[in-house]
């Protein structure tokens, strides 16, 4: 069996938005530090443009995390990253890894959902504005194995819900 690959993702609950202008479109604080402590010391596979978009909000790549950058640029280089040019030349460069976590944008998601083996969802529940989405995916093939709801408060703008599914087998397995 290879690496265990884990979908993490914010969306809001109306359409599933995921981000506006190259921003998150929410301040959730407590859900970053719990995509943190999800993705630690763990191999994450990330689209260019969203790693641009983290490099302009911290300045650097995501602290102690192998970052995997996904990009169809052949002559786009980052420090600090590993890049690849495919779904699969992202895998082979998370070889080794007990498990990877992919965390956008949208792109990345929709190569990622058919090979996912968890979800790790927050649910923002609200009506959030936005242009990037998170794709269609098939609520018939997951289960929902946790499920916790997070009240606002003066940190959190939005209540939430944090969901953890992980696939049904598939056919064959």
């Amino acid at each position: 069996m290879g690496v265990k690959i884990s979908i993490i993702v914010a969306m809001a609950e109306n359409s599933g938005v995921i981000g506006k202008a190259g921003e998150i479109p929410w301040h959730l604080p407590t859900d970053l530090k719990r995509f943190k402590d999800l993705t630690l010391g763990h191999a994450v596979i990330v689209g260019r443009k969203t790693h641009e978009s983290i490099l302009k909000r911290i300045g650097k790549p995501l602290p102690n995390r192998k970052t995997i950058v996904l990009t169809r640029q052949r002559d786009w280089h980052t420090p600090e990253c590993l890049i690849a040019h495919s779904w699969e030349e992202a895998l082979k460069l998370a070889e080794g890894e007990k498990e990877v976590f992919v965390i956008g944008g949208a792109e990345i998601y929709k190569l990622a959902l058919s090979h996912a083996d968890t979800m790790y969802i927050t649910l923002v529940l609200a009506e959030v504005d936005g242009d990037t989405f998170f794709p269609k995916w098939n609520a018939d093939e997951w289960e929902y194995a946790e499920q916790k709801c997070v009240g606002a408060d003066e940190k959190n703008e939005y209540d939430f819900l944090w969901w953890r599914l992980e696939r049904k087998l598939r056919k064959g397995e």
